[in-house]
């Protein structure tokens, strides 16, 4: 199918063309590597669901705060500006990405819970990548790069269509392909464009397949396959044998099948924590059962 089509396909997805105002200026903020405290309060204390969802987070045990986190400058100062963004852009995605995408044949509640696992696990693996400071862009990115099955959702649903369900459920880009001429990551690469996205972001959408092929901020859309992959494994029980490509690539990374069942274990018996690993690297994880969720 043209490359024209399927940019009219997605720029006429409804609700999807334009994102909430928050996470607009949510993302003009990550893009600014040295974003003012100021900025980022003056973003949040405009939108109270926000406010509350992050600081709800912010005081779970697991970041290590000492004491009750009552105001967004208080979490600026003990999470720091990049985590208290990302816990915010996270929260401020729900409403747009929490969907059932009846073309797939996927509930709403499982398309989240994909993302941010993926989100989870991306976020954490660039440690071993060598990059522990661009965890929360590893994290951000974790979370949006199926963005390319909303839009073509929308255009299976308003055309009646059907993907056959198959195994495992996201593996879904040869089906794309057979069924429209183009797969998610296409579309994502086109939503992202249009969304704005900083250009970590959208490498990851459009090559978290194959991040040897991106050509900026490998490392990043290399977490975000390790994400996805985890993800996989977590919910449809695949072993790394699934991909021998990615695993060729990954390994002189320093990432190997027995660091990915590694990660599956985090974010399935310890989600909680993992969350905090992956947007707040640097702080200081204590036991607890503080259940934390972002939803």
């Amino acid at each position: 199918m043209p490359h024209y089509v399927l940019r009219d396909l997605v720029s006429t997805t409804g609700d999807l063309a334009v994102l909430p105002t928050t996470v607009v200026r949510l993302l003009d903020l990550l893009k600014d590597q040295t974003c003012a405290a100021d900025k980022v309060v003056q973003v949040l204390d405009q939108d109270g669901a926000m406010t509350a969802n992050v600081l709800k987070l912010s005081n779970s045990a697991f970041y290590g705060v000492r004491g009750t986190v009552a105001t967004t400058r208080q979490a600026l100062v003990l999470l720091g500006n990049r985590s208290v963004l990302t816990l915010a852009f996270a929260t401020g995605m729900v409403p747009v990405m929490r969907r059932n995408l009846v073309g797939y044949g996927i509930d709403r509640d499982r398309y989240w819970e994909h993302s941010l696992t993926s989100a989870m696990a991306a976020g954490v693996a660039m440690e071993r990548l060598g990059e522990p400071a661009r965890a929360c862009e590893a994290f951000t990115a974790g979370l949006v790069h199926d963005i390319g099955m909303l839009a073509l959702d929308t255009h299976l649903a308003n055309n009646a269509m059907k993907l056959v369900p198959a195994f495992p459920l996201f593996n879904v880009a040869e089906r794309e392909q057979q069924a429209l001429g183009f797969d998610h990551t296409d579309a994502g690469a086109l939503l992202a464009e249009n969304w704005g996205f900083p250009a970590a972001l959208a490498a990851a959408v459009a090559h978290h397949h194959h991040p040897w092929s991106a050509p900026v901020e490998e490392d990043v859309v290399a977490a975000v396959m390790v994400g996805d992959m985890v993800a996989q494994m977590a919910s449809d029980r695949l072993q790394p044998e699934a991909w021998p490509e990615q695993l060729e690539y990954l390994a002189p990374r320093g990432i190997d099948r027995d660091y990915l069942r590694e990660l599956v274990e985090s974010v399935t018996h310890t989600p909680e924590e993992t969350l905090a690993r992956a947007t707040h690297p640097a702080g200081m994880p204590c036991p607890s059962s503080t259940r934390v969720s972002i939803s």
